[in-house]
């Protein structure tokens, strides 16, 4: 099996090209009784030229995976359902044993690439496959989230309006499991158009990794390879490094479904999740007094935060309590907000529960 894996990591990756244009007859029949999108659904092939008759940027999309086979396949259709004229793809496995590799050899043919090997982790499979993209626009997408139809047409519309851009960035949905949760993303981001990204939009509009198409060319600048030390914000890092070289261009569109699932890697240790993200803010430093300072109350609010959501994943009484002391320090001002005190109230009336339960 192992031999099988070199074959392959050598053949894809030796004599690369775009992907070409697949109907949704022409793929694999959808698993059980899997309908919409992207399952029955497909976008319109594009035209081969733009309407201004230039040709369509080449878009470069590296998918990492490692045992996630409930979610890999709706990824892969979504990206190669675009309609798109001018395609790369790559998946680079970690060596799953779910059933994720039999996945992706039913849409091999469409693939530039794939590979199916034992990595570092994450952040060095995007670097695999991120040294092999040749795309105007390049991006990662994880294998549990998944584009929405249009989105690789607007996306380079937008880029080819403004070249400079660091990032075509778009709206997202939250989606609980395979339930829809949140469709009010998109109303969050400013209007249409180029902004310049320091700190405040980052967090206020929320431009996230699942939406977010970079610049080839300002990457080539600042830096292609996300930082393999990071285990949860290597996307954002990626984000700020970036978008510091150019502006970013905002749609008004959704872009794509960002799923939240327990086995999530944030979702699984909001902690440790929320202390890297903070440390990552410590570690930009900005010219103008007033953005060092909205840098550190960022970085401190982020450690209050992931001490609280702490609290209310722990099932220990006293480790929970000593979290929400503990994110006092960052941010005393949590003390007016509800959420904060609300967390106070789970807390006690899980310990007073389970006193119940003890003495019947």
């Amino acid at each position: 099996m192992l031999l099988e894996f070199v074959v392959v990591w050598r053949q894809a990756f030796s004599g690369m090209s775009k992907v070409n244009r697949c109907l949704l007859a022409e793929l694999p029949p959808p698993p059980g009784s899997k309908v919409g999108w992207p399952w029955t659904e497909e976008v319109p092939h594009l035209p081969d030229r733009m309407a201004n008759g230039q040709p369509w940027p080449r878009i470069s999309i590296v998918t990492p995976s490692f045992n996630q086979a409930e979610f890999l396949e709706e990824t892969i259709r979504s990206v190669l359902l675009q309609g798109y004229v001018n395609l790369e793809y790559f998946i680079i496995d970690g060596g799953s044993n779910d059933g994720s590799v039999e996945i992706v050899k039913k849409y091999e043919a469409w693939l530039t690439g794939w590979v199916s090997e034992m990595d570092r982790g994450q952040s060095h499979a995007i670097n695999k496959g991120f040294e092999r993209c040749t795309g105007d626009l390049m991006t990662f997408q994880n294998s549990d989230d998944y584009y929405l139809p249009g989105t690789f047409a607007d996306a380079a519309t937008r880029f080819v309006a403004l070249r400079d851009a660091a990032a075509v960035v778009g709206g997202f949905f939250y989606v609980d499991g395979h339930k829809r949760r949140d469709e009010a993303i998109a109303a969050r981001l400013p209007h249409s158009g180029p902004i310049d990204l320091v700190l405040t939009p980052v967090n206020h509009w929320r431009l996230h990794q699942v939406s977010t198409f970079y610049s080839r060319g300002v990457l080539d600048k600042v830096g292609r390879r996300v930082r393999e030390d990071l285990n949860w914000v290597m996307d954002r890092e990626l984000l700020y490094r970036a978008c510091k070289a150019g502006p970013v261009l905002i749609s008004g569109l959704n872009y794509a479904i960002f799923r939240w699932h327990p086995q999530g890697k944030s979702i699984s240790n909001y902690l440790k999740a929320d202390l890297e993200y903070a440390t990552l803010h410590d570690s930009y430093h900005y010219d103008k007094p007033e953005e060092e300072s909205l840098r550190r109350a960022i970085a401190n609010r982020r450690r209050a935060i992931g001490y609280v959501r702490f609290a209310k994943q722990s099932g220990d009484l006293g480790p929970a309590l000593k979290a929400l002391c503990i994110s006092l320090r960052y941010l005393p001002s949590l003390v007016r907000e509800r959420a904060y005190l609300s967390t106070w109230a789970k807390v006690l009336l899980r310990k007073t529960a389970g006193a119940r339960s003890v003495r019947r």
